[in-house]
């Protein structure tokens, strides 16, 4: 699912079904923040799933429609463009640079950044050499295989998707194998800690935070599964993520607009688990976290060059997906 603001007005497209819930939350936020806008609002919408309030027009796209060419007919119609896609399978850069060639503003990460964040291998490798704390990733041929706890993921996964923790090298081993997943996915060593991420609006190399929340993280049967969590419930880290987002805004300059950052707290440690160069569900719950609208934040923070950063409220927001 995507989303398109013009001037004009805002389109949102389908998402696979396994993930069509949680696009729709952040969809529907999004449309209640930009309605408050002075925008006409225009979104398309998964046949699967009801119709949204807060918008203009609605397009609604059926299974056997062309959806590419939906979205791309949307995109020639806007003035800017405000996606909300899945890294998985290069479908959020493949619409960014849709949105790049049809000549509209994209609200959004730029394509370097993208293709980078969307791998969790050139993830790892950008972060450290940018001297940043994250967790080593292995393919199964590099793996060090020890007496640990190892997680599997896809490597260009979002979220929690298809991501299996075992006991033991050997069972994460079998399951890799008997799945076919020699190729898809990427070893990690299980990190001790309090899972956590940071929101922040990224331009230029510098970042301001939105909120610092805490993750609901279930195992189930070896597989990771993403609840929700509380927004703000990290606050107390506020400095140390406001640091970590920063170095990483300065790595990755390209990180333009709303960032999710997936980390993991041990400690007073910070470790950087991955980077969404998109929307995260966490903006679901942010209107209310802040005392701002944050969708006027991000547009004004990357249309106005001397627009001021206002103060924040830190409000504490339960959400569960």
């Amino acid at each position: 699912m995507c989303e398109f603001i013009t001037g004009g007005g805002l389109c949102a497209a389908p998402l696979p079904e396994s993930l069509a819930k949680e696009g729709a939350l952040m969809r529907d936020a999004l449309l209640h923040d930009l309605s408050r806008l002075p925008y006409s609002v225009i979104t398309t919408v998964d046949a699967r799933l009801n119709v949204p309030e807060h918008c203009d027009e609605c397009v609604i796209a059926h299974a056997n429609d062309d959806i590419w060419r939906i979205w791309q007919a949307q995109i020639k119609l806007a003035d800017a463009v405000f996606l909300i896609a899945p890294e998985t399978d290069g479908t959020l850069h493949y619409l960014t640079q849709m949105a790049g060639l049809e000549g509209s503003l994209v609200l959004g990460c730029g394509l370097a950044s993208i293709r980078i964040s969307s791998e969790k291998m050139a993830t790892c490798l950008a972060l450290e050499a940018a001297g940043i704390a994250t967790i080593p990733t292995y393919t199964l041929d590099n793996w060090p295989k020890s007496h640990w706890i190892w997680l599997a993921k896809p490597n260009d996964g979002a979220g929690c998707s298809d991501t299996a923790c075992f006991n033991n090298a050997d069972d994460l081993q079998e399951w890799i194998e008997q799945n076919d997943k020699q190729l898809t996915h990427v070893i990690q060593a299980y990190q001790p800690g309090d899972a956590a991420s940071i929101s922040c609006v990224m331009r230029k190399g510098k970042a301001h935070l939105l909120s610092c929340n805490t993750q609901e993280i279930e195992i189930n049967n070896h597989m990771l599964s993403y609840k929700g969590g509380v927004i703000n419930g990290m606050r107390e880290h506020w400095q140390a993520f406001e640091l970590v987002a920063n170095q990483i805004a300065k790595a990755l300059p390209d990180l333009v607009g709303y960032v999710g950052i997936d980390v993991i707290v041990d400690n007073d440690e910070v470790i950087v688990v991955e980077i969404n160069p998109r929307l995260t569900t966490s903006y679901v719950g942010l209107r209310e976290a802040t005392g701002k609208n944050p969708a006027e934040l991000i547009i004004k923070t990357l249309t106005q060059p001397r627009f001021k950063w206002p103060k924040l409220q830190q409000n504490v927001v339960n959400f569960h997906v």
